[in-house]
Order: structure tokens, then C-alpha cells, then sequence
């Protein structure tokens, strides 16, 4: 073997132990090939986590807590090599990626994970059996360990007993030995390389799919497919989503779940709004009117929750004398954030809503018609998404180029609209077209929307900050040294309020440039 195979080969190693081998079998076999020293049979809890939405996974690794009786420990680890890239040591639960100490591990995940909290998603309790091999001079050399896997007996599945597990992990120097101990492995037990992972057997054993939520659409639509299917395979989608996330909107596992919870909402009201004559007309006003409904209701938590995950960079943006006098700030978004909470959950159990779910499911799974007299049912799928989506652009051309350094804050606001209907409609219909074509339509879109969201965002947070001023004075916890922090954190978003808007025309005229317009005519423009 080559140095630079035997490097790549050299790691720790797991293999699969089958049902018909015993565990004692093993250890007296290797105890025969080498000297070995066995270590006392120790017990641990591994908890395996990630985000509701995967980012771990998606991410190529595991993310595993490991308690003994000498601590706690959260490892990072990849799924392809099983190496460990990153721990830390915990006293408690890990929720969030800030609540870990400085260092390595909190380094590499939070902006992987941002705001969304780390879930417990399955615990386990494993028997561990130590056997490591010792040269002549009783130096370890290689480490073995055994390791039995439950699924702890709080989890309901019927198979919580995983096939146990051999590990061989190499010590720096002793390469021979380790490719000793696993020629015995091949040829005395012919075991096979545990090729999944523990995680992933784990997560199988416990019924969960990997990478199953995505805030994506992830719809596979064909061209010739009726609209008003295609439609419905759509909202379907979206109401879905919806569902997935109301369990950790009500129960505040992070601010995400209400704001994919929103977007699903925004997305259902633009497919309601943007492709009609799929519906009954009478059907398509009462449903959005609802969402419309379900927005209004969100609106106050998501506010309160964006001002909490902004709250730092506030703070950050003052100098040293007054950043903990903008505190008491913080604690009024949390009490009022709970009481917007209390608000939305209390709605969510309404009979209204349950009815506007329960009614929604039904229109969306009911059996299509053979016939169909509304004007775009029956019509492809791919010459409806054209239409729309073509209109949809020249609007956006046409109000983006109607905008001038005076015009009001509305203008640029209804272009957002515009440009956001736009990203929907492209998005619904994304499987119709040639994926690496879309993709540079939407990032010059999404370009242009990122900056028209920053300058609404800023111009609507102006306004509701001096709304919450007052209303701090009003309730009394308004320091004068808090009001000179609050003004000066104004000040800052008023600044840059005016330099995001300055930006608006050279992102505009990226999007509007002459490529641009000829690829989205290519793609989209209808067919005489």
C-alpha cells in the first residue's frame, strides 16, 4: 500500500456485527491474535440532534450529545468519515448555537444553523466494551470498541435494538498494527463496513426521514398537466407546510416555524391572486380573504420577532457607555412578543381557522372534473405559468423604470410587491423549465428584492420604533439614558435607510439590462 492510500485509509473504521456473532466471541479472539487490555463495560446516553428544517444533515454530519458519568459532550460529527470535527463540552441541553462557549464547535455552526434551535430528535443508551491492542511494551497501539445501541424506551418504535457496532480507531505511528487487527476482522468474522452510520441507522430505527421538511415546493410538474391540477398540487404543497410548522409556532420552539408558517401563508394569497380560472371564482375570494386573515393575525409575533434577532445588532451599533442601557428595550419586545404569542395561539384554536383548514384540505383534494367550464382548468400547465410570469416581469419593468430619485417610499414598495409575486410565480412553476436558466433569472431577481425588502423593511421599522418609543414612555420604562440609545439606533436606520435607497437604480438596471430581458423572453415570453 501506497503512503498516500494508507493515509486515506487511516481513520476510524466501523463495522456491522450481525445477530449471529457474540459479542464475547470477539473479544476472545482478538485477545488471542494480541495482547490486549480490556476495559470495564461503561454505559452512555448519545442524543442525536438538528433543526427542524435538517441543516446539520444537509450540512454532511451529525450532531450527537454524549452523557457518562464524566460529563457531557456535544459532538460534530461527519457523516461520511464518522470523524469528529468539532465538540464541546455542555452542563446542560444545547438549544440555540449562541448558548455554546466560544470556540470551535459554536465557530463552525452558527451560520449554519442561525435561528433556528437544535432538536433532540432521537436518545439512545449504549453498553460500551473497551479492548484495546498493546505492543510489546504495553504501549496501546489500537483501539477497539463494542458498542450496543437502544433507542431509549421513551421513543415508540417496535425496532429499538440496533445491530451492534465494532469500532477500530488507529493511534498516530502504529499504522501496521491497525492493518493487522483489520485483516482479522475481514478474514476471522468477515464483517461488513457499516456503510450508513449510526446516525443514519438510528434515525431509520426510529421511523424519521433525513432532509424530510423543506420550506422548498420541491414539486415535480410536467407541461402538459391540466392548470387547475397543477394548481392544486401547488397550494396542496404550500397547506402542508403550513401544518409541518404550526406545532413549533404554537409551542415556540424558534422564531422559524412562524416565519416559513408566514411564507406559505404570502405564497398561498399570491397563487390565489396571480393564476385564476382554476378556482370557482366564489371559492378563490372566500380562501383569500382568509389568508389574508391568517396574515393580518401573524403579522404582530413576527414583528416582535424580528426586533429580538435584530436586538444585538442594535446594541452592537452604540458605543460602549450605552449598550446596556438599550436592556430594558429587550425585555419589552420579550413580554410583549409573549403576549402577541398568546394572541396568534389562542386564533390558531378558533373555530374560524379550524374551519378554514379543514375546508381548504377538502377544496384542494377533492376529485377534478372531467370537464371544466372555468378558462384556465383545462389549459397546459406550462402556457398558463408563461402567461403569468411574463405579464408579471413586464410590470416589474415597467414600474422599476417609472421610479425616480423623488419618488415616495409607496412606489418602491409596490415594486417589492411586484418583484415578490414574481419570485412566487417562478418558484410555483420551477420544474416546467431549464433549472440552470431559472436560476440566473432568479438571482437577478433576487438581487434587486433582497435591496427593495431592506429599504421597506427600514421604512416600516422606523415608523413602528417610534411607535414603540412612545409606548415605552407611556408604560414607564423608558430611561433618559435608554431614549438616547433608542434615538441613536434610529438615527443609524435612517442612515442607512437613505444609502439602501441610493443603491435602488444600479441594482434595477442590472435587472432590467438587455440579457437579462432576452433570457426571461426566451424562457417565459408566451408562444403566438
Amino acid at each position: 500500500m501506497s503512503r498516500q492510500s494508507l493515509n486515506a485509509a487511516f481513520y476510524r473504521k466501523s463495522f456491522i456485527i450481525p445477530d449471529g456473532i457474540d459479542i464475547a466471541d470477539i473479544k476472545t479472539v482478538f485477545c488471542e491474535k494480541f495482547h490486549c487490555a480490556e476495559s470495564p463495560v461503561h454505559s452512555l446516553q448519545r442524543t442525536f440532534h438538528d433543526s427542524f428544517d435538517w441543516r446539520i444533515f444537509d450540512a454532511g454530519a451529525a450532531m450527537e450529545a454524549e452523557s457518562r458519568a464524566g460529563g457531557s459532550t456535544l459532538n460534530w460529527r461527519d457523516l461520511k468519515s464518522d470523524a469528529i470535527l468539532g465538540s464541546a463540552s455542555i452542563e446542560q441541553a444545547i438549544r440555540f448555537s449562541w448558548n455554546l462557549p466560544p470556540g470551535g464547535l459554536r465557530e463552525r455552526i452558527e451560520p449554519l444553523l442561525e435561528m433556528r434551535a437544535l432538536l433532540p430528535l432521537v436518545r439512545t443508551r449504549c453498553k460500551v466494551h473497551g479492548l484495546n491492542v498493546l505492543n510489546k511494551d504495553k504501549k496501546t497501539v489500537v483501539r477497539l470498541a463494542i458498542e450496543e445501541t437502544r433507542l431509549a424506551p421513551t421513543h415508540k418504535s417496535r425496532h429499538n435494538r440496533l445491530s451492534s457496532t465494532l469500532y477500530v480507531e488507529p493511534v498516530k505511528g502504529y499504522s501496521e498494527p491497525f492493518q493487522q487487527v483489520l485483516s482479522v476482522i475481514e478474514q476471522q468474522f468477515a464483517l461488513e463496513p457499516d456503510k450508513q452510520g449510526l446516525a443514519l441507522r438510528v434515525f431509520a430505527a426510529a421511523g424519521l426521514q433525513p432532509g424530510g421538511y423543506s420550506s422548498r415546493l420541491n414539486l415535480q410538474l410536467t407541461p402538459d398537466m391540466r392548470s387547475d391540477a397543477a394548481a392544486r398540487a401547488i397550494m396542496l404543497r404550500l397547506l402542508e407546510t403550513m401544518q409541518a410548522n404550526e406545532p413549533g409556532l404554537k409551542t415556540e420552539l424558534d422564531s422559524e416555524f412562524l416565519h416559513d408558517y408566514r411564507v406559505a401563508v404570502r405564497r398561498s394569497r399570491s397563487m390565489l391572486g396571480q393564476v385564476k380560472g382554476v378556482l370557482p371564482r366564489a371559492k378563490q375570494e372566500r380562501f383569500r380573504r382568509e389568508f389574508s386573515w391568517l396574515g393580518e393575525i401573524t403579522s404582530p409575533t413576527r414583528d416582535m420577532d424580528v426586533y429580538l434577532l435584530d436586538f444585538h445588532a442594535f446594541k452592537n451599533s452604540l458605543p460602549a457607555p450605552l449598550k446596556e442601557a438599550i436592556v430594558p428595550f429587550h425585555d419589552f419586545l420579550e413580554k410583549h412578543q409573549k403576549i402577541e404569542h398568546r394572541r396568534l395561539v389562542k386564533q390558531l384554536a378558533s373555530a374560524r381557522y379550524r374551519k378554514l383548514i379543514a375546508d381548504w384540505h377538502a377544496c384542494l383534494t377533492s376529485p377534478l372534473p372531467r370537464h371544466s367550464s372555468l378558462p384556465n382548468a383545462l389549459r397546459p400547465a406550462i402556457d398558463v405559468a408563461n402567461e403569468r410570469i411574463w405579464r408579471m416581469f413586464r410590470r416589474v419593468i415597467s414600474e422599476g423604470e417609472s421610479i425616480q430619485p423623488d419618488s415616495p417610499p409607496e412606489d418602491l414598495h409596490e415594486l417589492r410587491k411586484s418583484c415578490k409575486k414574481l419570485r412566487y410565480l417562478i418558484e410555483f412553476f420551477l420544474s416546467l423549465y431549464p433549472r440552470n436558466h431559472v436560476k440566473q433569472s432568479i438571482y437577478a431577481l433576487k438581487s434587486l428584492q433582497d435591496q427593495l425588502g431592506e429599504y421597506q423593511d427600514l421604512h416600516v421599522q422606523l415608523a413602528s420604533m417610534a411607535t414603540i418609543r412612545a409606548q415605552m414612555i407611556a408604560e414607564g420604562v423608558a430611561s433618559e439614558r435608554m431614549l438616547v440609545a433608542f434615538d441613536l439606533i434610529m438615527q443609524t436606520m435612517d442612515r442607512r435607510q437613505e444609502k439602501v435607497r441610493k443603491i435602488f437604480r444600479t441594482r434595477f438596471t442590472a435587472f432590467a439590462d438587455r440579457k437579462n430581458r432576452e433570457n426571461f423572453a426566451k424562457l417565459f415570453k408566451p408562444k403566438l
